[in-house]
């Protein structure tokens, strides 16, 4: 029995809990905005615009000894839809296509449009100091470590 998964459904419960409460809960009106704000971020229907999830693009953060590596995946993007701002830990990653294709869509699942993401580095930097790079949809950001190891501090 999974504790995690009772607890969600209490919480849910709770949230619902009136005198007429599966009456509510399948109400027609009711059980779809409850759909939609438990369902995944995508499209509901194949013939719906997709929706942009609030982590878009993927990013993977990795560190060594020496460099910070940040890899978002941007398919479908171009290098100048891409634009990047820094200011000390914050990365600030915005970015826009409106690619149209002939015809009337039939399934939409791909997000294309504006979108913009936040992203906190491990360690701050400098705009002088970023390396980025685009290639195969892929936005390639490193930059040097200011603070390689651990330092002794003396203690008066």
């Amino acid at each position: 029995m999974d504790m995690n998964k009772i607890m969600q459904w209490m919480d849910l419960a709770q949230k619902y809990q009136t005198p007429d409460f599966w009456k509510d809960i399948f109400d027609q009106s009711s059980f779809e905005d409850f759909m939609k704000t438990q369902g995944s971020e995508g499209a509901t229907s194949p013939f719906e615009s997709p929706v942009r999830n609030k982590n878009f693009p993927s990013t993977d953060i990795y560190m060594t000894d020496s460099d910070v590596l940040l890899i978002a995946e941007l398919p479908g993007y171009q290098k100048d839809q891409i634009s990047l701002s820094v200011s000390g830990t914050t990365l600030l990653l915005k970015g826009n296509s409106n690619i149209v294709y002939p015809g009337e869509p039939l399934q939409q699942e791909r997000y294309s449009g504006p979108f913009e993401r936040t992203i906190q580095l491990p360690e701050a930097t400098f705009p002088d100091q970023i390396r980025a790079s685009f290639k195969n949809g892929l936005l390639v950001i490193t930059y040097k470590r200011q603070f390689k190891n651990e330092e002794y501090v003396p203690i008066e």
